[in-house]
């Protein structure tokens, strides 16, 4: 049995085409949790309406300890994790069970179809980058759990000790949880058949926002768990990472010519820059060829706002860890 476990939090806008896309699935051998994280919304109402297990927690208690709660709970050998706001295509369980009828070791790792067209630019470059950069096409495995919409043996989920539930926040759960399986030799098998739609809209502000909560999050855990290794050689993300570098360079360029202007400064910022641009000259022209070339234009402007954000909560995160805010 698949056992289908959505995290809810306030999720009424969304819940309603996730449920419809899970109970489209073709597969009959399958039970749908809910687990709701003390919601304000009408969830619960919604989820009433289709044939799931219903779980309310007494007080918001962050995703991490919500998907833990909901595994703890399944009656199905195989959990499938989905985020309120994605949609499943209705042959998604007939490739989970097919998969792990093959090979029962591997976390199977869930995409996000680029196939859809966002109206605001910043969605557009997330969903993008993640297509791009952690699920680069021609490889087989990532190294960077997205939990959004993932499959794992509940035997090996509970072995493995679950989501860490001091991370209170969706921030860094999802990718210091498959640093824990891939030091415990299991694969994150990244799954092109389990193509899912991401139901989102950010705006500049809300993407600004919640980039800046990641990134702290994400450098506390790299720095708690000694993971800043595993991250640098990870081929997929060897050009944003040297372009965070680079943007602290352009940004104290950018200074030196305000202060001291010369042709020398201004040639420094301008190399620089170039060398930022040749960096993502691959992500730009994957954007090109599936979205256009005005949509790529839009979305150089964010790729510089997202490595400065990296920068910056980096430095944030660990200036905050080494004075004891672990978490």
């Amino acid at each position: 049995m698949i056992s289908v476990i959505i995290p809810v939090y306030n999720s009424s806008q969304t819940l309603s085409d996730c449920l419809d896309g899970v109970f489209s699935n073709k597969f009959e051998n399958f039970e749908v949790i809910i687990v709701d994280d003390k919601s304000t919304d009408n969830s619960i109402e919604i989820a009433k309406n289709y044939e799931c297990k219903i779980i309310e927690l007494n007080e918001n208690k962050g995703p991490a300890v919500v998907r833990n709660t909901g595994a703890n709970s399944a009656s199905g050998d195989i959990l499938l994790f989905v985020d309120s706001d994605v949609i499943l295509k209705d042959n998604a369980l007939i490739n989970v069970d097919r998969l792990y009828k093959n090979d029962d070791k591997n976390v199977l790792q869930g995409i996000y179809s680029h196939d859809p067209d966002y109206n605001n630019i910043t969605t557009q470059y997330q969903q993008s980058f993640y297509c791009y950069y952690t699920w680069k096409n021609k490889e087989k495995y990532t190294e960077t759990l997205t939990s959004m919409c993932f499959a794992i043996k509940k035997f090996f989920f509970i072995e493995s000790g679950g989501f860490n539930e001091n991370i209170k926040k969706a921030t860094a759960e999802d990718e210091e949880f498959g640093y824990n399986l891939i030091n415990k030799n299991y694969k994150l098998l990244i799954c092109r058949e389990l193509s899912v739609e991401h139901k989102v809209n950010y705006n500049l502000q809300t993407f600004i926002k919640r980039a800046f909560k990641m990134n702290i999050d994400t450098m506390r855990s790299f720095l708690r768990n000694k993971t800043y290794i595993k991250k640098v050689k990870q081929k997929n993300y060897k050009n944003v990472l040297i372009g965070i570098v680079l943007l602290g360079l352009i940004t104290l360029s950018l200074l030196a010519n305000i202060l001291y202007a010369n042709n020398i400064n201004f040639y420094i910022f301008c190399i620089l820059n170039l060398i930022f641009l040749s960096l993502h000259l691959g992500f730009f022209k994957f954007i090109k060829d599936s979205k256009g070339l005005l949509k790529t234009c839009k979305i150089i402007p964010i790729c510089y706002i997202d490595g400065l954000i990296m920068l910056l909560a980096s430095v944030y995160g660990a200036i905050t860890y080494i004075f004891g805010k672990k978490y």
